[in-house]
């Protein structure tokens, strides 16, 4: 029997580049007057599907990352949220046969991963923590007792493991065996913390290549080339730790925006009275504006260093002739807050678009020119659409194919997108945001709810889930929120209705 392979030899490889933590306003494409600089990324939105209504599945790392390696809601994998936190109902990613690597490996695809995994292995962070070791021991993890860990190469990705968390990837022995092969070290100086909850940033004064950036796509760059002299296709994930904190800036890019003047955001302050309670745990102690502004330069920088190395593997996949044939997905898995509404920091608690509305650029192989679409995704969604590019008719779970969106063959994919969040750290809090044509609903369990019309207010300074003059709308999205709920086996619907609906 022919292979696969043999029957379609023109099958496109496949690059998935991740970026965590990543405002979309970062990106000119979506921002016109943004500061941060992204010519890179800008020049491959100019060859993209731009979405302009993207959304992940949670604002938090580990539960967004394992719905793309999934295709589930977070209440269906069971990651609610970071691995190895208080909540979590799953702490390493199971292997099974319906994940991302495994279905590719099946259509005999060489698949490869480097950068941020943080879906498991990451239970000695926990157990250093000092009020776990006086108080609860050596915790017996459920799945460690098993042996069912959780890295790449133990669920069929040739390249790198790197487990847990990674605090911005500078902790592993492999990227410290690199710098020692380079007779290189990096050095991080003239840090900064304090004031903006327990966010550090720093300068990289060692040069471009001793940071971990520039070896992830020196990995990655190893990947292809091994995988290129094989006539199978590959897909590839390239995860970045970055933009999110520590912000880790080379001076060469942080010179750019050293003395760069940077406006309060629109939506600094101004915000209506009736906002959760709960969103002052993510307040910083001084919510003043000038603290943000040295976060936000390095924030900056960090990004322009990742556009930058970003440009090397694109140049790389062109000296090899393998741009134009591989389809090529950047996206980020939730955003960041960097001073919002008086001051937030981080994100999860809150939902509002600067965290939950990701960027998404999908180009296709041999596409010259951009096209645009607000059709409501989510990160679920990616998952569908890279196996449907592999050729996957069976591809749908919770997320659907936008491949069909690309191609011209349809419009949209639903008309209701919805959000979710289970808490952060200690804090268990049920959340579930809908998006409905330029409404907002936030279901606040335990807290005030949130009603947006994000035509008349994109910032979402006024909350009108009180307004007289918009219960009927409230009401709307309500029921529609419901629907999702039971048509999509939300365990939330019996609180839901409870709180809301009866």
């Amino acid at each position: 029997m022919m292979s696969r392979t043999e029957k379609e030899p023109n099958r496109s490889n496949i690059l998935f580049i991740l970026t965590d933590q990543q405002r979309k306003d970062t990106l000119s494409v979506y921002d016109e007057e943004g500061l941060c600089q992204t010519p890179v990324l800008d020049a491959l939105a100019s060859q993209s599907m731009v979405f302009d209504d993207a959304y992940t599945t949670c604002p938090i790392c580990t539960p967004a990352r394992a719905s793309l390696q999934t295709g589930l809601f977070p209440m269906h994998h069971g990651m609610l949220t970071n691995s190895y936190n208080y909540g979590n109902m799953v702490q390493e990613l199971p292997d099974s046969p319906e994940l991302l690597s495994r279905r590719l490996e099946k259509e005999q695809y060489q698949i490869g991963y480097t950068g941020k995994w943080h879906l498991g292995t990451g239970a000695q962070a926990v157990r250093d923590d000092s009020y776990i070791q006086k108080y609860m021991g050596n915790i017996g993890f459920a799945e460690l007792e098993a042996e069912k860990l959780s890295v790449p190469t133990k669920v069929g990705y040739t390249g790198d493991d790197f487990p847990g968390h990674g605090f911005g990837g500078y902790i592993y022995p492999q990227f410290k065996e690199y710098l020692a092969s380079q007779n290189r070290e990096v050095k991080i100086e003239n840090i900064l913390s304090g004031n903006y909850t327990s966010h550090q940033a720093g300068e990289i004064t060692s040069g471009l290549e001793t940071t971990i950036e520039h070896y992830l796509v020196e990995r990655s760059k190893e990947i292809i080339s091994d995988f290129s002299k094989n006539e199978e296709p590959w897909y590839l994930q390239l995860n970045f730790w970055g933009p999110h904190e520590p912000y880790y800036a080379p001076t060469e890019f942080l010179d750019q925006y050293r003395d760069m003047e940077i406006p309060p955001w629109k939506n600094y302050q101004g915000d209506s009275p009736n906002k959760p309670r709960i969103h002052d745990v993510k307040r910083a102690n001084d919510p003043s504006w000038a603290q943000f502004v040295p976060y936000i330069r390095h924030y900056y920088a960090n990004m322009s260093h990742i556009d930058y190395q970003i440009g090397r593997l694109l140049d790389f996949l062109k000296e090899n002739e393998l741009y134009e044939n591989t389809l090529i997905i950047f996206s980020s898995d939730h955003g960041e807050s960097l001073g919002i509404h008086n001051g937030l920091c981080d994100k999860a608690i809150f939902m509002y678009e600067e965290i939950c509305n990701i960027p998404l650029l999908v180009k296709q192989a041999h596409q010259q020119t951009q096209n645009r679409t607000a059709a409501l995704v989510n990160s679920c969604d990616i998952y569908s659409t890279i196996l449907d590019a592999a050729g996957v008719t069976d591809n749908e779970r919770d997320g659907a194919s936008f491949l069909p969106i690309l191609t011209g063959e349809k419009q949209q994919l639903r008309e209701v997108n919805v959000t979710e969040c289970s808490g952060i750290g200690s804090i268990l809090f049920s959340q579930r945001m809908l998006r409905y044509q330029h409404w907002k609903y936030v279901f606040n369990a335990g807290d005030i709810d949130e009603l947006y019309d994000l035509a008349k207010d994109p910032g979402e300074l006024s909350n009108l889930i009180d307004d007289p003059d918009f219960q009927e709308e409230k009401v709307t999205l309500q029921l529609l929120m419901e629907e999702w709920m039971e048509e999509n086996n939300d365990n939330l619907i019996f609180e839901y209705r409870y709180l809301r609906r009866r």
